[in-house]
C-alpha cells in the first residue's frame, strides 16, 4: 500500500513539475515570428477531439489552446495509433510545427504526433521482467 502511495506522489509532482517547466503557448503567440515554422515539444491537456470538423485542441496550464487539423488520409493514419485510446484532461506530449497564431487567440500547428505523459513514468514492461528475474 505504501509503494502505491508513493507512486501517486512521484506521478503527481511530476505531472506538476513538468506543466512549470513548459514553454507557454501564450509566450509563443507573443513571439510568433521568432516560432513559426518551428517543431517543438510541449506536454499538454487535450481539450478535445472534433471528429465532424476533424479538430484536435490542447491547452496549456494557462487554458490557452493550440488547434490541429487532423483531416486528410495521410494526417490520420499517421495519428491513427495515438487517436485509440484518447482521453480528454489527459496530460499529453505533443510535438507539432507551429503555423501561426490563430483568430481567437490560441495558436495553429500541424500535429506530428502526440503520447501520453504518464507513458514516461510507468517503466517499460521489458524492464519488468528484468527486475522480475
Amino acid at each position: 500500500m505504501k509503494k502505491i502511495i508513493t507512486a501517486i506522489i512521484v506521478l503527481a509532482a511530476l505531472a506538476v513539475s513538468a506543466e512549470n517547466e513548459n514553454l507557454l503557448i501564450s509566450e509563443i503567440i507573443i513571439n510568433i515570428d521568432n516560432y513559426k515554422n518551428s517543431t517543438i515539444t510541449l506536454n499538454l491537456r487535450l481539450k478535445y477531439v472534433d471528429h465532424i470538423f476533424e479538430k484536435i485542441v490542447f491547452y496549456d496550464s494557462e487554458n490557452a489552446d493550440v488547434e490541429f487539423d487532423i483531416s486528410g488520409k495521410a494526417k490520420k493514419t499517421e495519428l491513427a495509433g495515438n487517436l485509440i485510446n484518447i482521453h480528454e484532461g489527459m496530460m499529453y506530449r505533443v510535438k507539432f510545427t507551429i503555423v501561426g497564431a490563430g483568430t481567437l487567440g490560441g495558436l495553429t500547428g500541424d500535429l506530428h504526433e502526440f503520447t501520453p505523459v504518464i507513458l514516461d513514468i510507468i517503466p517499460a514492461e521489458e524492464n519488468q521482467i528484468k527486475k522480475a528475474e
